[in-house]
């Protein structure tokens, strides 16, 4: 068994998970497994790569296909629809680069100069509805200052058609 790996219960059997790989005991060794649906992890490695199957985001690690879900902040093993070409996204994420931020992923096809774009717009529409700007900010600001920077931020990104993760 690889280190750094999580114990995973799932109705009633215990799975493994390390690097992106499924295993489950067989004797006194463990095989790699697939996955049942349904079951979750809170992290993927880094070489998971985002896809769009149709409408759904999906992500791909080790041959495996999971949707994220945002309020338990857990990754779900999924069956990826069937009958539609995969769409591999060149663009990451943009990273919640600081406590402020939020991450808007590209769910219409932008390229990165509209994301770039949106992502100045929104930025000056959060300032303007929360009266606080990160860029010149010289002190921590009240959380309920943060909140409403950040709602704006996120709603402004949903409005474009992005798929946010606050």
């Amino acid at each position: 068994m690889p280190g750094g790996y999580s114990r995973v219960p799932y109705r009633g059997n215990d799975y493994f998970y390390s690097g992106g790989y499924w295993y489950r005991p067989q004797g006194p060794r463990y095989v790699v497994v697939a996955p049942p649906r349904g079951v979750r992890v809170r992290y993927l490695p880094d070489y998971a790569q985002q896809v769009w199957l149709g409408s759904a985001l999906f992500f791909v690690a080790a041959g495996t296909y999971y949707t994220y879900e945002q309020s338990t902040q857990e990754y779900v093993v999924a069956e990826p629809p069937q009958g539609v070409e995969p769409v591999y996204s060149p663009q990451q994420p943009q990273q919640a680069a600081d406590p402020y931020d939020v991450v808007a992923y590209p769910a219409n096809g932008q390229s990165q100069q509209q994301f770039e774009q949106d992502r100045y717009d929104c930025y000056r529409y959060a300032v303007q509805q929360s009266n606080f700007d990160p860029a010149n900010a010289s002190y921590q600001p009240a959380p309920e200052v943060v909140g409403i920077y950040r709602q704006a931020l996120a709603g402004c990104y949903a409005s474009r058609g992005y798929s946010v993760q606050q």
